[in-house]
């Protein structure tokens, strides 16, 4: 049980990882158009490390409940 929220846990924090490292990216598509829609302004690094951190929450509490059952 360990090892599967072990897993579970650390690709929750990889995929947090790697929506951060997008967020502050530059990149840039040139050839891609995306539709004009009016979203709301999100500040995606807030976002980022809120999942990171969430994440990590998340993966200690799994190895903490796994320990003690």
């Amino acid at each position: 049980m360990f090892k599967v929220m072990l897993l579970i846990g650390g690709g929750i924090v990889l995929m947090a990882m790697g929506v951060y490292a997008l967020s502050v990216a530059n990149i840039q598509f040139p050839d891609l158009r995306w539709p004009e829609i009016s979203w709301p302004e999100v500040n995606w690094a807030i976002v980022g490390w809120v999942v990171i951190v969430g994440g990590l929450i998340s993966v200690g509490t799994g190895v903490v409940v796994s320990r003690l059952a």
